[in-house]
């Protein structure tokens, strides 16, 4: 019993970590409808600019995570300015080419300046692990944990309670009506892409921490998508309950099945099990279109 609660408590803190990632994802859906593939990247680059700011630059870890964050903030807001927001009124699916593009784009940058050689982030927190409901977990997941219980929050509250959160939610629902009572589009789709990038930094410093800096941490962008997909797209709770299900469910894949691989396959095959019963996800709305 006591492994069992291990392998939870485990699985759940590395399921905060994909709910980060996952944010992103959905914080761009539920405002402009855009599935952006390219949520990936913005965590790698995230990452990046921690280890300048950090370790080229040498400025005390607190002050390079501020500026982390601010620098992301803007640079997801130039992306939009600069690639979006031509896009408004296209087709979905020529918006998500561009994401694709955008992805390689990023991903080519970072290899000419860094190279292919990880990087490590400064060791900003023991690395002894802490007992947790009498398992063992580094220090780092109970980060992660609180910074998703954070963000969670704040962001589930911004967009019920804010004016520019219920304008991202009527653009995403219509953009012609939204643009008809006075919204302005191009302020919503900038400033869903720069606080998208603002999340993805966070969970890249997370991840960096956890694993390395590399050109592969876009990877992650695409490993939690099942996370999204079951939680419901335009579900920001949803997100977090998938990241925490895709955590669980690999951990113990992993731990009990003994098959190489195994844990990375196992959230797919949990989602296809859940689509075939709830299509749109566990908190995802159902939508009626009449032909």
């Amino acid at each position: 019993m006591s492994a069992i609660l291990e392998h939870l408590v485990i699985g759940i803190a590395v399921g905060a970590v994909y709910s980060i990632v996952a944010l992103g994802f959905v914080l761009i859906y539920k405002a402009t409808g855009i599935f952006n593939l390219a949520q990936g990247s913005l965590l790698m680059i995230g990452a990046y600019i921690c280890y300048v700011f950090s370790i080229t630059l040498g400025l005390p870890f607190y002050l390079a995570v501020i500026l982390t964050l601010v620098v992301s903030f803007l640079l997801g807001l130039l992306i939009e300015v600069l690639f979006l927001r031509r896009m408004i009124g296209q087709p979905h699916l020529a918006i998500l080419m561009l994401t694709i593009g955008i992805y390689l784009m990023v991903r080519g940058i970072v290899l000419v300046i860094w190279g292919v050689y990880s990087k490590s982030l400064p060791s900003y927190l023991p690395t002894e692990p802490v007992a947790v409901l009498g398992a063992s977990v580094l220090p780092i997941f109970i980060v992660a944990l609180a910074a998703a219980a954070i963000l969670f929050t704040v962001f589930i509250l911004f967009f019920k309670f804010t004016s520019i959160g219920v304008a991202m939610r009527a653009t995403q629902d219509n953009q012609q009506v939204a643009q008809s009572v006075g919204i302005s589009v191009k302020r919503v789709f900038g400033v869903s892409w720069a606080i998208a990038s603002l999340t993805a930094a966070a969970g890249g410093i997370i991840v960096g921490t956890i694993l390395s800096v590399s050109y592969t941490l876009d990877d992650f962008g695409f490993k939690v998508l099942p996370a999204i997909i079951l939680g419901g797209l335009e579900s920001i709770p949803g997100a977090l309950i998938g990241g925490l299900i895709l955590g669980i469910a690999e951990h113990f894949g992993g731990a009990y099945l003994g098959l190489i691989g195994i844990e990375d396959v196992i959230p797919y095959i949990i989602l296809l099990i859940l689509l075939m019963i709830v299509p749109y996800g566990l908190f995802g709305l159902r939508r009626i279109e009449r032909i």
